[in-house]
């Protein structure tokens, strides 16, 4: 029987995984192979021991006849994956004639706090900048051949600042560049704690961490306040203290609670460009709404007034604090664009910066460039030039500027995004979801059968620059242990969209540019059916299965339905009045996302009917994170309280609203489409959700001498 491990291992400086098949060598997560895993582990249980080649056999063999040949080939396997050298072992030692034995050190992977300790007081300083300036130097003779191809003239990696199990996310600099904050969740954790690394002594303190959970700190202009927010399941509010003495005394200071925020909703990012002036932005039901909050500071910080700024800013991301100009970012037809403006006379003048800009944007220390990145961190300059930064392991979920020294800190890593089957007949309300599949991809895009037997999703890894990874779509019979891929998109193809027959026997494929794809479950031959229109919409199957009926537009033409026939192989017009399409709309139970006015119509339907049980703010935000799944006698959707997630069922006949059960954790957002589907009896429930985030933080020194 194998001893009970913990999730994580520290193997030398390599981080082992063992949920996610998945070890970090160098700072990158690679996939590592059940066999591997399975031998590193029989070597750690007999750490300083010799495994002879019989033990590796009869353990990890026990039913097959293998040759000493598979030994060898597993061990050279599992070296590459961990990057030892045979001739210069720092893991696995061939012993001659007997086996192998495990030469590393193995402890379990430190927490955040265990990684950034403050030098202690017996340790002179200039030791600690003498080890981290040779630990660099060596780090970037390491690296430099990848670094040069990666860096612009204006950025040089310097280091990580963070490398523990958790995610580290709203990275905020203060003023003077001194200090980093940030929110930390560490594993096995549901709320965030309030942190602050001295950019100066490379320490960590932990401000907040009080069984609550504290999120996205911001500095006063000045830099003597520090506000954050700070939840619980049933209340939010905005606080500050005063960050004017010593850092070891910060998290003893007195705290002024601002104002009441509204707990349905994550926190928005909040901005403090001048002593007086505060920024925060809410979820309405129209979109975000920024406000302004006049501060006072004479007798205690205080709020003396709010107004609300026009609302047709969007998402605000950032503001200059020596120009007072804004960046925000709005969704026009299903992409983000990026926006520069001005709030003058009670109106928002703007002018578009990108028509399509993914993941977090900041402004830069320039005045009129800014940082921005996703899958690549970039920085535009006034002209408007594009340049990259660093290319990153995962994805990009903050960026921070120090707008004195020019240095850019960002988070980056991974999300574990896995689909779950709930039983709603047999299985009981505290019971364990069946998990669909593995965490090693991001699943998405669930999608049940009407008869509720087959289960279809997306799956792509963690990058998606143009070209680097391709979509695949997986299959699942109910009754089978295990899904099967069932294709793998075009490259550049990104699913938006899926559509499984009422029979069951085929899958439409709508993807992002708005072409569609149309596949067999059982010939597994793809082919494109619809592309080339401007825009589609209202895309649903015949009841027999054997047509789309989908309504198009072309350049410059008017709405027309049209219809595709697996018989006839072809498309072909049916309406081309736009005044007559709304006769052919199915009632909403047979509705679907791609329906102009499906969420809006599901979402009032529900503020109606559940006015008197949910917080109307609550269920407005919840549904933008969840797009409900209606079936027959009524309509599953999902609450966020705090950071739980319920699933909730109304039935439309009984008027009746039942909480479920506990479908897990939403902690941050990241942009990760999160479904829910269910089959026509309402039986069978498949989600996906985010199981945890892993993300470290990496700093880029500024050169100033470029300038």
């Amino acid at each position: 029987m194998q001893p009970n491990r913990p999730n994580k291992l520290l193997v030398n400086d390599v981080v082992l995984d063992n949920d996610a098949l998945r070890v970090k060598v160098h700072g990158e997560w690679r996939t590592i192979e059940v066999k591997q895993l399975a031998l590193l582990y029989l070597l750690i249980d007999n750490i300083g021991q010799t495994v002879t080649r019989d033990t590796i056999i009869t353990t990890l063999w026990p039913d097959i006849i293998v040759s000493d040949n598979s030994v060898s080939q597993l061990v050279v396997q599992l070296r590459k994956t961990l990057g030892d050298n045979k001739n210069k072992p720092r893991f696995i030692k061939t012993v001659p004639r007997l086996g192998y034995q495990l030469i590393a050190d193995v402890s379990d992977a430190p927490e955040l706090t265990e990684t950034l300790l403050a030098p202690q007081v017996n340790r002179p300083i200039y030791w600690l900048f003498a080890g981290l300036i040779i630990g660099m130097s060596a780090l970037q003779l390491v690296n430099s051949q990848i670094f040069d191809t990666l860096q612009t003239a204006e950025y040089t990696y310097q280091s990580r600042l963070t490398a523990s199990p958790g995610a580290e996310v709203f990275l905020r600099y203060s003023p003077n560049g001194r200090y980093l904050a940030f929110s930390h969740v560490g594993k096995n954790q549901e709320q965030f704690d309030l942190s602050v690394i001295d950019m100066k002594t490379q320490s960590l303190h932990n401000l907040k961490s009080t069984g609550y959970s504290e999120e996205a700190p911001v500095w006063s202009a000045d830099g003597k306040w520090l506000a954050y927010y700070r939840y619980d399941p049933f209340s939010c509010t905005v606080r500050v203290f005063s960050v004017e003495n010593a850092i070891e005394m910060w998290r003893l200071s007195p705290e002024n609670t601002l104002f009441e925020c509204d707990p349905a909703h994550g926190p928005l990012p909040i901005f403090w460009p001048t002593d007086t002036a505060l920024y925060t932005q809410q979820w309405q039901e129209s979109g975000i709404q920024v406000k302004h909050h006049e501060v006072l500071s004479s007798s205690g910080m205080r709020v003396s007034n709010t107004t609300l700024l026009p609302s047709d800013i969007g998402y605000l991301k950032d503001i200059n604090t020596e120009t007072g100009e804004l960046l925000f970012s709005q969704l026009i037809n299903g992409k983000q664009h990026l926006f520069k403006g001005r709030v003058e006379g009670g109106n928002i003048t703007k002018r578009v910066l990108s028509n399509d800009t993914r993941g977090p944007s900041v402004w830069n220390k320039v005045v009129g460039s800014y940082v921005f990145g996703e899958h690549a961190l970039k920085s535009v300059n006034q002209q408007g030039d594009e340049q990259l930064i660093y290319q990153p392991n995962g994805v990009i979920t903050d960026i921070a500027v120090d707008l004195q020294g020019g240095h850019i800190a960002h988070s980056e890593g991974e999300a574990q995004v896995s689909l779950y089957h709930f039983d709603t007949r047999s299985q009981s309300i505290t019971a364990e979801l069946n998990a669909v599949s593995s965490p090693a991809k991001l699943d998405i895009m669930a999608e049940i059968s009407e008869d509720g037997n087959w289960f279809a999703f997306a799956s792509y890894g963690p990058q998606r620059q143009l070209g680097y990874t391709q979509v695949e779509i997986w299959i699942k019979h109910r009754q089978r242990d295990t899904a099967n891929l069932l294709t793998m998109l075009p490259r550049n193809v990104f699913p938006n969209q899926l559509l499984l027959s009422p029979q069951g026997d085929n899958l439409l494929i709508v993807s992002e540019a708005g072409d569609v794809y149309l596949i067999n479950l059982f010939s597994k031959k793809l082919i494109t059916i619809i592309q080339d229109f401007k825009e589609l919409r209202n895309i649903y199957w015949s009841d027999d299965g054997r047509s789309i009926n989908y309504q198009a537009k072309q350049a410059a033409g008017q709405w027309q339905l049209w219809q595709y026939s697996l018989n006839e192989l072809n498309n072909r017009l049916i309406e081309r009045d736009p005044l007559k399409l709304e006769r052919y709309k199915p009632v909403l139970a047979a509705q679907n996302v791609s329906f102009e006015s499906f969420q809006s119509d599901v979402a009032s339907y529900l503020l109606k009917h559940t006015k008197n049980e949910v917080d109307p703010k609550q269920l407005q935000a919840s549904l933008r994170l969840y797009t409900p799944a209606l079936f027959n006698e009524g309509i599953y959707y999902v609450l966020r309280q705090g950071h739980q997630l319920y699933l909730y069922c109304y039935y439309s006949q009984r008027q009746e609203n039942i909480r479920i059960r506990s479908i897990g954790l939403y902690l941050y957002d990241i942009s990760v489409p999160l479904s829910l589907s269910t089959d026509w009896l309402g039986s069978h429930i498949l989600f996906n959700r985010v199981d945890g985030i892993e993300t470290d933080i990496v700093l880029h020194r500024f050169n100033s001498a470029t300038q």
